[in-house]
């Protein structure tokens, strides 16, 4: 276990709170959304696994094979799953690390690639109020991204207009469906989340789950570690979509954090994205700066699963390559199997590098407090 924390200060960008069981959001859901999804007095027991006999969760067609997918050191003391006591895991990760700030991005999964969005938005809501009441109210440390429906611009924007300025709410996860993220299906959602000064969040979870997930370029992997590997891919794919239908022309101060897609892949992106811009700009006439200014200016990329090369300094220098400095925002992904400690992951890197992946960029890459405070 990593020793506390005595020289930065820290905000957690990545910390996964787990539903343990769908009862739970039976105060947040009308009858009519327990009864489709079988929960609570709905239940249909014995007929769960039976292809037509009850409701099915979008879940992931790639299991992870590790027999606890989850820390092992991180149950909770009566046993409960990792992530699902807001008390102790408070006291597990921030007290150990002397975490300032902690965002908490829903870890059981959500219905964003759903065929049915009415449900999809009831469902997302009802999250909504149980990731707040029961955890952002439990200790002043806490902060939430809230989930949207991407399927459903309407519906997001609804949503956002419902809870967005709760202070605690410092961003809108939105998840990944087969819809690229320039297009102008999502503008509204743009729209709203630069007037609330709210980051957009896409971080890993529809990929492969639902009618209207993303598959990774040329379609579905076959294994996990496919699955996993090739989460960059997407991470890619938005980030060209995004600067190449001119969504930063358009809404020059919003911020999109990529969380989980990795950030090595992003020195080749920008070098293969200003070397095109400069041959084909005539086709693309509102972009009309170089992408990697773009992506200087308006994205940035969780450091978890943090790439390890043979030679750990080399991560260093491909940082200070392309100048990445401030793109970096410190996730810990807790509890997840491949989560980072900082003693570990940023062992190579130097002090000043280290104080603005803790806290200066996620600061100022989140909605903390007034604009003031981010400044």
């Amino acid at each position: 276990m990593a020793a506390k924390n005595e020289q930065h200060d820290i905000i957690d960008c990545d910390v996964h709170p787990v539903l343990t069981d769908f009862n739970e959001l039976i105060p947040y859901l009308d009858e009519s959304i327990q009864q489709y999804m079988n929960i609570g007095k709905f239940s249909k027991g014995a007929l769960d696994k039976q292809n037509s006999g009850s409701f099915r969760f979008p879940a992931s067609n790639y299991a992870n094979p590790l027999p606890v997918p989850l820390r092992a050191d991180a149950f909770t003391p009566a046993g409960g799953l990792p992530g699902s006591d807001p008390q102790f895991l408070a006291k597990d990760l921030f007290d150990r690390l002397g975490t300032k700030y902690g965002i908490l991005n829903i870890g059981h999964g959500t219905m964003s690639a759903f065929h049915n969005v009415e449900v999809a938005a009831k469902y997302t809501s009802a999250v909504n109020d149980w990731l707040y009441e029961k955890w952002v109210k439990s200790d002043t440390r806490y902060r939430m991204t809230m989930e949207v429906t991407p399927l459903d611009p309407e519906l997001a924007v609804k949503e956002i207009e419902r809870i967005g300025k709760r202070p605690e709410i410092v961003g809108i996860n939105m998840h990944c469906v087969n819809i690229p993220l320039g297009k102008r299906h999502y503008w509204p959602i743009y729209e709203i989340a630069e007037a609330y000064n709210l980051p957009i969040m896409l971080h890993p979870d529809t990929e492969g789950t639902g009618e209207y997930a993303a598959q990774f370029g040329v379609g579905p992997a076959s294994t996990y570690m496919e699955w996993h590997t090739s989460l960059g891919l997407i991470g890619q794919r938005n980030v060209i979509s995004l600067v190449c239908d001119g969504v930063f022309e358009r809404f020059p101060n919003l911020r999109v954090n990529f969380l989980e897609y990795g950030f090595s892949w992003v020195a080749a992106v920008m070098w293969r994205m200003d070397k095109n811009w400069k041959a084909l700009r005539h086709e693309v006439p509102w972009v009309k700066r170089l992408p990697s200014e773009y992506i200087r200016s308006n994205i940035r990329f969780g450091t978890q699963p943090i790439e390890e090369p043979n030679r750990p300094k080399d991560l260093v220098e491909l940082i200070q390559m392309i100048q990445a400095e401030d793109l970096l925002l410190f996730c810990s992904d807790y509890p997840h199997w491949d989560g980072d400690e900082l003693d570990r992951a940023f062992l190579h890197f130097p002090e000043d590098l280290k104080r603005k992946i803790y806290y200066e960029n996620p600061l100022r890459s989140f909605r903390f407090g007034e604009a003031g405070e981010r400044s």
